[in-house]
Order: structure tokens, then C-alpha cells, then sequence
């Protein structure tokens, strides 16, 4: 044999190159499905895949329902770009161009019914899904009213305060586990996005119109949300916290929120209402505190200018894990930073317009933020559902 027929016979540049690509392809498939594994953990506050209700249970079926078929089909296509690419690549000096083939029917009528098949198996749980969510948001033991507000979330308890009242609450919202919840929806300003992950799927804020959302908390613990619609300059700070708890402490908060008094000495003369202290004046239009001469702030979805602008009802602010919905800690040291410049901590928040740097002197703030933070039960803040799920999750590893 010549050495003309060995380098015949040698592998071509092209197929060398192919399989090196092929292997390339794999590697890097490899790779990407390890760090999106990484990605996954369940630890994440905002983490999706792991459900504690049956709303977001049902998510995640329909997740991983489209997940796998998404998969089959990825797989499928790609194997038989594969083959395709084996089967009918050019071989050894080959020149001549392959016939040509403008059509096949059985073909077209193959990849028009089975992306049909897929679309059909997507389609059928997602509205029986879609109606049970709807079944779900009419049905309520706890009907709970939350309100958009530029840029944070007022939420009200119909009926639970004294004489049938309301009570007003901020960026925390708190449910008794294992009982229906009926969240509704609106905004006095622009459309915004209320979702929890773990709790329930994202459902739009919209002004004059109420969207309701029904789920049952399965699991005692502190689950993290926030507006996924963008609002404005500050909607990346506007998050809300969902305690779920046994019922017996969310009863305790209810009572200790209508009941309680803040540190200060009563009126004689009623026995019932606190003073709030002198450097609370400025507070006095925007913020309300229960049981004390702090309750003029208007609230709600009134329409008056007031209500725009006011801010968060301050009762039982003590015992609050975040200020400014979500963006620092509940603390003496962050308090009195955002009292001194809020604007500086949170742009764009209707309390800036007011309160300035040097608006408040070193003793008003001091003064200030030891009252606030006296906001709580004499007997202390209702355990922590954190702390709770914690110590529970500690005694089943154990």
C-alpha cells in the first residue's frame, strides 16, 4: 500500500474536530448542571422550590411537570441533531452536493402534533390549577387587606381590633399556621407586585381595583416577599416579611397590639392614654401609635393627601425585625441612622421630604428612637416564629 492510500485512509481535520466539539458540548453540559444544582439550595429566603403551602406545592408540580417535559424534548432535539449530524456528514473526498429535499410530510405533520401533545399536557393542570387558586382566594378564616404604598406594604386585620375595629399594621404580615388566609389587594398609587415564594405566587397591586390571593401556611416560620412590579426609585427596598405562628401567639400579638401600652405615664385623667414624647410632634400627620395622642395619621385608601403620604402605624415597632419595609435591622444603631437622613438610607420615601439631615438634633433622635423601641408588650415581644422553627428543625436533627 502507497502512502498516497495511508493518508487516504487517516482520520479527516473535519471528523476530528467534530468530536472534540461533541466532547466540548458535554463538558460544558456537565458543568452548567452542577452550578445551577449549587444555585438550588433550599436555604435561600426567596427560594421557590421549596413549597410550605399547598398553593405553592401546586406551583411546583406544574414546575417540575414543565421542567421534565422541557427536558424530554431538549434531549430528544438534541440527539437528533446529533445523529443528523453523524449520519449524513460529508465523507472522505466527497464533493458532490446531497440531493436535495424540499419537504416531507409526515415529517411536518410530526413536529406540528407532538409540540401540540406537550402544549396540551402543560395546559390541562394549569387551569385546573388556575381554578383552585380562584376557589382558594374567595374562602378565608382570616381575611387580611394589604395596600401598596410608595414604597411600602400597610396591612389591616378587619375586625380584629376592639369594637369590631381594624387593626394597622406595617411590612409584617402574621397568620396562624394551618388556617385559610384570604390576602386582598390594592393600591392608592401605582401598580405593584405582591409575592412570597414560599407561600404563594405573585399577584399584581393595582389602583381601584382589588386582586385576592387564598393560602394556608402549613409550616411556623418567617417567610420573605417583595414587589416584583417596578414602582418607582425605590422599588427594589420595598419587601415584606409573612411570620406564620401557632395560633395561641398570633392571639397573644393581636391582644398585646390592642392592649398594650406604650412606656410612658398615662393621662390621669383617663388612666388609659400615653403621652408621646415631645420630639414625636414631627411623627404626628404620618404616623399613629395605639393607646397613645398619636392617632390622628390617616390610613387605609382614603383618597385625601394624608393618607398618600402617611406612614407606617408604629404600634408594637419594638418588637419589629426591619425598618424601612425590609431595609435595615430593628436596632438603636439603625434607627436613629434613619431618623437622622431616611432619605439617605431609602431614596425617594415620602419621609424624607420632611425629615432632612440635621432636621432632628442628636437628643430629639435619641429621644425618639429609646420611645419607639419601647414599643412592645411589658411582657415582651411574642416569640419569634423564626426562633421557633429553629429550635424545632435542631430537635429533629437531633
Amino acid at each position: 500500500m502507497g502512502r498516497r492510500d495511508q493518508d487516504d485512509q487517516s482520520p479527516a481535520p473535519g471528523r476530528r474536530s467534530f468530536a472534540y466539539r461533541i466532547v466540548t458540548l458535554l463538558a460544558m453540559t456537565v458543568v452548567v448542571g452542577l452550578v445551577l444544582a449549587a444555585c438550588g439550595a433550599d436555604s435561600k429566603p426567596y427560594s421557590h422550590i421549596t413549597p410550605r403551602s399547598s398553593t405553592t406545592r401546586d406551583i411546583q408540580s406544574l414546575y417540575k411537570l414543565v421542567f421534565w417535559l422541557a427536558l424530554i424534548v431538549f434531549v430528544g432535539v438534541q440527539m437528533f441533531i446529533v445523529y443528523t449530524a453523524l449520519r449524513f456528514r460529508q465523507r472522505g473526498n466527497e464533493v458532490d452536493r446531497p440531493a436535495q429535499i424540499h419537504g416531507n410530510k409526515r415529517l411536518e405533520i410530526a413536529w406540528t402534533l407532538i409540540p401540540a401533545a406537550v402544549l396540551l399536557v402543560i395546559l390541562i393542570p394549569t387551569i385546573q390549577t388556575m381554578y383552585e387558586f380562584s376557589a382558594d382566594a374567595q374562602e378565608g378564616e382570616y381575611v387580611v387587606d394589604v395596600y401598596g404604598k410608595q414604597w411600602w406594604w400597610e396591612v389591616q386585620y378587619p375586625g380584629l381590633a376592639p369594637n369590631n375595629g381594624t387593626l394597622i399594621t406595617a411590612n409584617e404580615v402574621r397568620v396562624p399556621a394551618g388556617r385559610k388566609v384570604k390576602l386582598q389587594l390594592s393600591s392608592n398609587n401605582v401598580i405593584h407586585s405582591f409575592w412570597a415564594p414560599q407561600l404563594f405566587g405573585k399577584m399584581d397591586v393595582i389602583p381601584g381595583h382589588i386582586n385576592e390571593i387564598g393560602f394556608t401556611p402549613e409550616k411556623p416560620g418567617v417567610y420573605y416577599g417583595e414587589c416584583t412590579e417596578f414602582c418607582g426609585v425605590a422599588h427594589a427596598l420595598m419587601r415584606f416579611t409573612i411570620i406564620v405562628e401557632p395560633q395561641e401567639e398570633f392571639d397573644a400579638w393581636v391582644a398585646a397590639y390592642n392592649n398594650e401600652r406604650p412606656a410612658t405615664d398615662a393621662k390621669p385623667e383617663t388612666g388609659d392614654v400615653a403621652d408621646a414624647p415631645a420630639a414625636f410632634g414631627a411623627c404626628l400627620a404620618c404616623h399613629a401609635v395605639n393607646n397613645t395622642n398619636a392617632v390622628v395619621a390617616q390610613a387605609g385608601m382614603a383618597s385625601n393627601p394624608y393618607s398618600q403620604g402617611a406612614g407606617p402605624n408604629l404600634t408594637l415597632f419594638g418588637c419589629r425585625d426591619f425598618i424601612g419595609a425590609g431595609v435595615l435591622a430593628n436596632n438603636k444603631e439603625n434607627l436613629r441612622t434613619w431618623l437622622r437622613n431616611p432619605g439617605g438610607v431609602k431614596e425617594g420615601n415620602y419621609m424624607a421630604l420632611l425629615i432632612k439631615e440635621g432636621t432632628l438634633n442628636d437628643a430629639q433622635i435619641e429621644e425618639l428612637s429609646d420611645y419607639l423601641l419601647s414599643l412592645k408588650p411589658a411582657a415582651g415581644c411574642p416569640e419569634d416564629a423564626r426562633e421557633q422553627q429553629d429550635a424545632q428543625d435542631k430537635q429533629g436533627e437531633g
